[in-house]
This record gives C-alpha cells, structure tokens and sequence, in this order.
C-alpha cells in the first residue's frame, strides 16, 4: 500500500515537472500566434527597406563634415558633439554645451529615421524648414556659431578652413563636380548624410516580422495597451513611431514651442513628437528633459499634462495599473 502511494506521488511529480517545462517552453516561444487584430496592428508598424543613396561620395563628405570641428565658429564644436550614434544620434545630456561654451535651451532630438519625414518641418518647434536650414541656421547663427560670445567668426572663415584643409578638396570635387566649397554645399552635404541615419534593426521589429519569441509577453500586452487604450498611437504612428507633428502634451508653462516660432496661440507649448525608436537609450526625456524615465513618461500621460486651451485633444488622463506602466515601459525597450 505504501509503495503504491509512493509510486502515485513519484508519478505526480513526473507530471507536474513535464507540465511546467512545458509551460516553461510555450514561455519561451510565445503564448501562439498573434491575433487578427494585433496582426493588422504590427503591419501598420513594419519597417520598409531602406532608402537607396544615390549619390554615395555625397553622403560620405556628409558624414565627415558631421563630425568635422572645423564647421564651428570655434573650431572645436561637431554636430557629433550633440549626436551620439550609440544613443540613435542624440545625447542623454539634459542640456548640451553649445559652441558659446553655454548649456542650450532644449535637449537635442534623435536624427534617426529623418529622412523618411518628407516636408514636415525639423527641430522641437519647427523652426527650420529642412534640414539644410536646420544646418545652416546652427552653423551661421546657432549653437554652432560662437553667438554668445564676444569674439563671433564670420561664416567666410569657416568655408576657408574647409577649402585649406587637403583632404576635403578631392571629397567636394566628387560630391559637387565643379562646385564651390560653400556654406550651401556644406549644410547639403551635412543634411544628405543625416538622411541615411537608419533606426536600428530591433526585437520589434523581428516580432513584426513573424518571429514570436523575440519580444516578452509584456512588451506583447504594452504594444496592446500602446495602440489601444493608452492611445500612444495616435501621435507616435508608422513605423518610426512619430506623426511629425506638433502637440502640447502639458510639459511646460514657460516654453512657447512651435507657438512661438509660428505666433499662433493655438499651437502654444506645441512641441514635435520625437520618435520613440531607441527611445531606451535616452533618458531623461521631454524636450525640457523634465522626465527622468520612461516610468516618469508613462506617469505624466496617466495625470494628462496641463490642462489648458492649447492642449493637444489627444492628450487626456487615462488610467492604468501598475502592471500596464511596466507593460508599456517594456514595449519601448523592444525598440
């Protein structure tokens, strides 16, 4: 009777082992496949091929002079020095040293995935129509330009550094055949190069992709919750998860934003959507940097922002537990 017992209880230990690794295996591959639903969901989020470069010596003079001092007026300041390859061309510093030695106003944008933005203005509030302008407003009058000092250096002095330096006359010759070495060929070259900066490869997208084991079951329920009820779709929409528009999500009172740069009240404290591709990499957050983690991010939208007339109708408090913060924190790492 007793071995018998001992048998039946050996037995039930056999079963409940195999039963947990085989829960442990479903784990590990994912709960089956997606539903219908999250299906047509991922495809509004699959990334297309890359863009082709047609002209690759442009490109390639583009990517030196990114990361070329000489282009500042103090010789000292690259666009690199704000935008970090490793943190998706963007720095986690709250406030970056401008060429002036001062801290700037805003913390930078990521630059990646802005070639596929199309028309849409660059920058937090849009200032610059392209991002040629962008590059030449930094370098002539911006945070490249020594502005805030009194020793500024003419734009002509720049262009003749680039000229005098050897090995840029072969690289203009390839880009431009025939061109001068300017100002204008600088920021095109700049801005061609900028616009090849591809997001990376990430477990997202494999998901999309078909691969059900690449992301956890609660990024799973945070893309869930992402495009569903904490509404985050609709501002961070496409594949680099921006709408390339302007919203006051309630993050400041002092900033005017793309308000001030258009004097169109309704769109005070408006900022630019970032997209959230490496998103993880870059803390603190907000263009004021005011937010320390995406914990603090996913917070903010709970409570809904400052509730004032210029507030993006998106933008409501929405509830969520705990476990669904954590959900939709989990999610962004994914990207």
């Amino acid at each position: 009777m007793r071995v018998g017992k001992n048998i039946a209880f050996g037995l039930a230990i056999t079963v409940g082992l195999v039963v947990m690794q085989n829960v442990e295996a479903v784990r590990s591959q994912g709960a089956g496949p997606p539903s219908d639903l999250t299906r047509m969901k991922q495809t509004e989020y699959r990334r297309p091929q890359p863009q082709p470069i047609s002209n690759r010596a442009l490109v390639d003079l583009g990517h030196d002079l990114f990361f070329e001092p000489r282009i500042s007026a103090s010789g000292k300041t690259a666009c690199a020095s704000c935008h970090f390859a490793e943190l998706g061309w963007v720095v986690t510093d709250a406030r970056s040293r401008n060429d002036s030695g001062k801290l700037t106003s805003r913390k930078s944008q990521p630059l990646i995935g802005l070639g596929y933005a199309g028309s849409a203005p660059v920058g937090w509030d849009g200032r610059s129509a392209t991002l040629e302008a962008q590059a030449k407003a930094s370098i002539s009058t911006g945070s490249m330009s020594m502005r805030e000092t009194d020793t500024p250096v003419a734009v002509e002095v720049i262009e003749e550094r680039v000229r005098s330096a050897p090995s840029y006359a072969a690289k203009f010759n390839a880009a431009f055949p025939g061109m001068p070495i300017n100002l204008d060929s600088i920021v095109q070259a700049v801005a061609s190069f900028e616009r090849t900066l591809e997001p990376a490869l990430t477990a997202f997208d494999r998901w999309v992709d078909g691969d059900q084991g690449a992301i956890s079951e609660s990024a799973k329920r945070g893309f869930a919750l992402f495009t569903g009820k904490a509404t985050c779709s609709a501002c961070h929409t496409g594949w680099r998860f921006t709408d390339d528009k302007f919203h006051d999500i309630g993050t400041t009172t002092t900033d005017l934003g793309r308000g001030g740069a258009t004097k169109e009240e309704a769109l005070n404290f408006a900022f630019k959507t970032p997209t959230l591709r490496s998103v993880a990499l870059r803390p603190p957050y907000m263009h004021n940097a005011s937010l320390a983690n995406l914990d603090d991010v996913m917070k903010h939208y709970q409570k809904g922002g400052i509730d004032r007339p210029s507030r993006s109708p998106t933008m409501r408090p929405i509830e969520l537990s705990e476990q669904e913060r954590r959900d939709l924190v989990a999610f962004m790492e994914t990207l």
